[in-house]
């Protein structure tokens, strides 16, 4: 098997050299055909990926935060080539919701001899993908989390930002769902989601599927810290009944418009502020590998 990985030497905490020989022994004792390439500023991942696919590559490996993966995500859709993701950086959302090992010689075994599903994709703009993004409260907090500590924290970082932002001044939304009339919500942000699970597990949408066709769309209509307390508890108890303060909804395409411009995150990777937002899903554009079903040879 002929593989890629596209390595981002800047997550992980800094030992990169580390990082790098660890990963690559893995490959080696696997017995793979490697074919390696690192990330650069000009060029995240998606440059990249188009490379290993057009050098007829079995399978991409990504290997670096939430960002890497998004890119490698953008490159890969719409082709057969699978991607598989490997422990790295802090989010890891994808790995998350598919319950991906965080050690390095379990998800290369994942990677090899893992079961491959296949899964729709979110478009915004020249952007794919897989998991969530956001426009609002959300984009805002993954902005402003310091990188030093999460470095040192991983996604406590977050949490610390999100902190900052519970009072955030609330935003009106015009929300236009597929061909629906146009509807208009107040609140601190909007979520737009094909997996519905945050880091820990934690199921903001609990019904979204990832190979549904659909997107699935969370209004967060906080405006107080007692807003931000119910809906903790809602998500942390993991109930299913429907709260004031996140509203649900599913759409093919979903176009918003925003009374100001705010910040944009996809799978976690902030985007620049705006204030007119369009996704649609992309169904079943791309492979992943993941772990063998629970009853399934292995």
């Amino acid at each position: 098997m002929r593989v890629a990985v596209v390595f981002n030497p800047a997550t992980g905490g800094g030992d990169t050299a580390g990082r790098k020989h660890d990963t690559q022994e893995a490959l080696q004792g696997a017995g793979l055909d490697v074919l390696w390439l690192e990330t650069t500023r000009e060029d995240p991942g998606q440059g990249l990926t188009a490379k290993a696919v057009a050098e007829g590559v079995d399978l991409v490996m990504a290997q670096g935060g939430d960002g890497t993966v998004m890119a490698c995500v953008t490159g890969l859709a719409g082709t057969e080539v699978p991607l598989a993701v490997l422990p790295g950086g802090t989010g890891n959302l994808l790995a998350t919701n598919f319950d991906i090992p965080s050690e390095l010689d379990e998800a290369v075994e994942v990677a090899i001899e893992g079961d491959r599903v296949r899964l729709d994709v979110a478009a915004m703009d020249d952007d794919r993908f897989v998991v969530m993004g956001g426009i609002g409260f959300d984009a805002a907090m993954l902005r402003d989390a310091d990188p030093r500590l999460k470095e040192t924290l991983g996604a406590v970082a977050y949490v610390l930002s999100g902190f900052k932002h519970l009072r955030r001044r609330v935003t009106r939304f015009q929300l236009r769902l597929d061909d629906q009339p146009p509807i208009e919500r107040t609140g601190q942000g909007v979520l737009i989601g094909n997996l519905g699970r945050l880091q820990g597990g934690l199921p903001v949408m609990p019904d979204a599927r990832p190979d549904d066709g659909l997107l699935d769309v969370a209004v967060l209509q906080t405006r107080t810290v007692l807003d931000w307390l119910a809906l903790a508890a809602r998500v942390l108890l993991r109930r299913r009944r429907k709260d004031p303060q996140l509203e649900l909804f599913q759409a093919r395409r979903v176009e918003i418009h925003c009374d100001t411009p705010q910040p944009v995150e996809r799978d976690g990777d902030p985007a620049d502020a705006r204030d007119h937002l369009v996704v649609e899903v992309v169904p079943k554009a791309l492979t992943l590998c993941v772990p063998p079903a629970k009853g399934s040879a292995p």
